[in-house]
């Protein structure tokens, strides 16, 4: 059967099984294996005690991840930059990053842990201040050994509460995640130039590109999106759309409808080559009632047909 054939629905599936397992599934010849934290909850390891593979494919996740690397050396690259890791780094990766990791030198050691959105339910727009778990920020820093005793105190503390069930557990692990992230922006302060804390515009500009993002991936042809103009996006951002697009354009360079409509056209592609829907199904499922509308917008974004697409 052609991959075009198997159904988006049953890719989607399957890859969630080994996503993890690229990230996760750290032990190829032991019994025990790191498990995905649930939403709401987390999970701290060693990299000693549970090593990361040696090579990890092109991913995105749907959690948050603080790895510091203390020994051992590897190539990570981030949305298509590679950063060679040489020596103690401490990285951070926000669920939008498509990463993959190489690694060049057999002893690895260190930590990580991992955690979603909903680790913060209680301030659930918290995330959205700190610049190094943002989209498209710096996000992969080398430190000197000061940094990384301190930081592995840090890592300690996470991977023993995170182990046991002490009284407040969850208000501990959030205290020793906010000073990762504080001391994160210390020593990007240290290496680039001085970090300016997002404004009230960066931070709506950010929160439109999260709710868009979480429109996708379109997992079965029943799936519609839900916000597809500025005016939804304003609406349900509770503010006036000249004011977001303005924030937006600031902060990115492109306007709302741009933005909309270049994650449109990305999952109209993705599903015209991993799914066998019918092209009515795809638009109706990216928001357009006429299939004609839709071919007239992929056609003139992406010069093809979406047959012709397709069959390329």
């Amino acid at each position: 059967m052609s991959l075009k054939r198997i159904t988006r629905s049953n890719e989607i599936r399957t890859s969630k099984m080994t996503e993890m397992q690229d990230d996760l599934f750290l032990y190829q010849h032991f019994d025990i294996q790191p498990k995905v934290p649930a939403n709401g909850t987390f999970a701290a390891y060693s990299r000693n005690e549970h090593p990361v593979k040696k090579e990890i494919g092109a991913s995105r996740r749907d959690y948050y991840k603080i790895s510091l690397v203390t020994r051992g050396e590897g190539i990570y690259t981030m949305d298509g930059v590679a950063h060679e890791v040489k020596g103690p780094t401490i990285i951070f990766i926000n669920p939008h990053t498509v990463k993959t990791w190489v690694e060049t030198t057999k002893e690895q050691d260190g930590y990580y842990c991992l955690f979603t959105e909903e680790l913060f339910h209680k301030q659930p727009h918290e995330l959205l201040t700190y610049p190094l778990l943002q989209p498209g920020s710096q996000a992969i820093f080398p430190i000197n050994e000061d940094q990384a005793s301190y930081l592995c105190s840090i890592f300690r503390q996470l991977t023993r509460e995170f182990q046991e069930n002490a009284a407040f557990k969850q208000e501990a692990i959030l205290i020793y995640i906010k000073l990762l992230l504080l001391e994160g922006r210390r020593i990007a302060m240290d290496t680039t130039k001085p970090t300016i804390v997002h404004s009230a515009a960066q931070q709506l500009a950010y929160r439109f590109t999260d709710k868009l993002e979480k429109q996708f991936p379109i997992e079965h042809p029943h799936q519609q999106i839900g916000i597809k103009t500025a005016k939804e996006f304003a609406a349900a951002l509770n503010t006036h759309p000249n004011h977001l697009n303005a924030c937006v354009k600031h902060t990115t360079g492109r306007t709302i409808s741009e933005h909309i409509r270049q994650r449109v056209l990305l999952e109209a592609k993705l599903l015209l080559m991993h799914t066998d829907w019918q092209i009515a199904e795809i638009a109706w499922c990216l928001g357009f009632e006429d299939p004609g509308n839709f071919t007239h917008f992929f056609r003139n974004h992406s010069q093809q047909a979406p047959h012709a697409y397709r069959q390329q």
